[in-house]
């Protein structure tokens, strides 16, 4: 093969076509040309074209359509494939567009794909992408920075504030009964705001369906109470952005203070408590009370549960813990010196060993599935509390334990100037705040303050919220959201 032959960019076969092509394309135009001027000179022009076709083309087959001098039949195959080149021609110029296209659309997507890959990136920092939960503990360890990302007006002071589970809304509960959802990424305006409660809505709770029957949807629930009596069920409804009514819980003869909402097995189940001094536990499904019980001699403030238990704290300074089915009182806790105004359950979570309070220290404690509890008191103290083993028995509700029925206070948190609000817990460290208007971070292994903000509302500050850290349903996210009585709730985010 020759060196021309190895440049050409054309096989063999590509290279006789155009050349065909070529000597078609003259041999027509010329005899279009001299067919205008009337001039009877063709047959020169043929011969040339003839001596082209024998020097170009290499099979005499080929050779034949432009040595034939009938000028009819050379005329049809001319008029048969006279467009012949044009055709090719034009198909090269489409190919080559198609080709750009392409390309721009390879870079396009190459362009997606190095955002979604930086975006997974900046996500599996702290998403637990291991079963060991060796990522989860760095989202574990996250304290908030020192200024909200943004903090935002609502028309009267905010009293219950929650993180959706798994999307970036919030939902805020104020003093005059309204109930509003924000996108935590465009707060302008919120993406849907009801009037719940005639009077002030006390305390709201939220949950993620998880039932495994195929044929049921999964839904947000979120469930208030308010001082007008009353406890309201509704249906976050995302797609439109709006509160569904599910049904009212009637029942309670004073103020509702709290409630909260979990599910066992495929059955819902509410808790709340009153300054009736009642605590009740009501059906979702067809808002019957199952059970009513008074753990308390005075005003029930706060409540938490787990499982089959009920943990109170009340305006006679004591915590009670309560198997609600049977509505056996088991242990009580004494200590603090003024009403307690929130009381939550430390639960075990799979982490590094030396995280105190969230692993059990004996193998009875982890049968039972819980052991620690935090309260938080109007007399500016947190208290982390031992649970005392109940006496437990086969096929039969537990009873108090007649030798150890008091908790045994592990750890006092001092800090606070004022009436400590609310509390959350995520891996080692636990959040409050209170009416001095600061939030804190105490550290539970050493119970030291890590970190302090304060005056971050103008108010006192009633509430705040964090991603559990014990639900395997939910990934935890570095964001936390605190409700003042100047009107306005702060969200931090990393």
């Amino acid at each position: 093969m020759n060196d021309w032959q190895q440049q050409l960019p054309l096989t063999d076969t590509q290279k006789n076509d155009l050349d065909k092509s070529v000597l078609r394309y003259l041999s027509w135009n010329y005899k279009r040309t001299i067919q205008h001027k009337q001039v009877h000179d063709y047959e020169s022009v043929r011969r040339a074209i003839v001596t082209l076709s024998t020097f170009l083309l290499q099979e005499p087959v080929d050779q034949q359509e432009f040595i034939n001098s009938d000028d009819t039949d050379s005329g049809s195959t001319v008029k048969i494939d006279e467009l012949l080149l044009p055709r090719k021609w034009n198909s090269i110029v489409r190919l080559q567009r198609k080709i750009i296209d392409l390309e721009q659309n390879t870079e396009t997507l190459i362009s997606q794909i190095n955002d979604l890959h930086s975006q997974v990136s900046e996500l599996s920092q702290f998403m637990p992408l291991t079963s060991n939960g060796t990522r989860a503990q760095d989202v574990l360890r996250w304290v908030p920075k020192n200024l909200p990302s943004h903090l935002i007006n609502v028309e009267s002071s905010v009293t219950s504030i929650k993180l959706h589970p798994n999307l970036p809304v919030v939902f805020v509960a104020t003093d005059h009964g309204k109930l509003y959802a924000f996108d935590l990424l465009n707060y302008s305006i919120p993406l849907a705001s009801l009037q719940t409660h005639t009077k002030a809505i006390t305390s709201i709770d939220v949950l993620f369906t998880n039932f495994t029957n195929s044929s049921k949807k999964n839904y947000l629930v979120i469930v208030t109470a308010s001082k007008d009596l009353q406890i309201h069920v509704f249906k976050w409804v995302s797609d439109e952005c709006k509160f569904q009514e599910i049904r009212s819980l009637l029942g309670h003869e004073h103020i509702v203070s709290a409630v909260k909402i979990w599910q066992k097995n495929n059955d819902i189940l509410i808790a709340s408590c009153s300054r009736d001094q009642t605590v009740k536990v009501w059906d979702f499904h067809n808002g019957w009370s199952l059970k009513s019980f008074q753990p308390h001699s005075q005003w029930v403030r706060s409540i938490d549960v787990l499982g089959d238990y009920i943990i109170s704290g009340s305006h006679d300074t004591t915590l009670r813990l309560t198997h609600w089915p049977s509505g056996n009182g088991l242990s009580v806790g004494t200590g603090h010196e003024f009403p307690i105004e929130k009381v939550k359950f430390i639960h075990f979570i799979e982490g590094p060993a030396n995280t105190r309070f969230r692993t059990p220290s004996t193998p009875q404690y982890e049968n039972w599935g819980m052991q620690y509890c935090v309260s938080a008191s109007r007399d500016r103290t947190i208290k982390i509390w031992e649970i005392p083993l109940p006496r437990l028995m086969a096929h039969r509700a537990p009873i108090p334990n007649p030798t150890d029925s008091n908790f045994r206070c592990i750890l006092t948190l001092k800090g606070h100037l004022s009436w400590v609000r609310d509390v959350c817990i995520r891996g080692q460290y636990l959040f409050s705040c209170g009416d001095d208007k600061s939030v804190r971070c105490w550290d539970m292994n050493t119970g030291q303050c890590l970190h302090s903000w304060k005056d971050l509302h103008s108010g006192f500050i009633n509430c705040l919220d964090l991603d559990v850290d014990f639900d395997p349903n939910v990934l935890p996210r570095q964001i936390m959201v605190t409700g003042g009585l100047d009107c306005k709730f702060g969200v931090f985010m990393r």
